[in-house]
């Protein structure tokens, strides 16, 4: 995913340079190059008393843990707010879905599972 992102910041920063049309073609790249770098840095979770706290870029979540349902340990690269392949599924309020690649998984689904003792865990691969 990294390698992605670094694909990315090169085609919004160093294409435009080498650019004769600076104005579309700076300014497009340079504004998504500034919502990718947010998200590359400001992508993280955090597990509160009563609800997990996702950052994703610009956006925030809150998911109350007592209405997680199910927790699946995925491999995916599809967009969502993680970093990783390795992502942890989580299935909440009436079948919504994210994913998440907290470092130490097996660690954040203890912590939910001290708050939401009734959480069904899928370990498939």
């Amino acid at each position: 995913m990294g390698f992605l992102h670094l694909i990315i910041l090169f085609l919004c920063f160093g294409l435009p340079v080498l650019s004769d049309e600076w104005v579309w073609i700076f300014v497009i790249p340079l504004v998504l190059g500034v919502v990718n770098l947010l998200i590359w840095f400001r992508t993280g979770y955090r597990v509160e008393a009563e609800e997990v706290v996702i950052y994703y870029g610009p956006i925030t979540l809150r998911v109350p843990i007592q209405e997680i349902e199910r927790v699946a340990f995925i491999k995916s690269p599809f967009v969502g707010p993680a970093l990783s392949v390795d992502r942890v599924g989580i299935t909440y309020s009436a079948s919504k879905f994210l994913a998440v690649s907290p470092r130490n998984q097996e660690e954040f689904l203890q912590v939910l599972r001290e708050s939401n003792p009734n959480l069904v865990v899928d370990r498939r691969d």
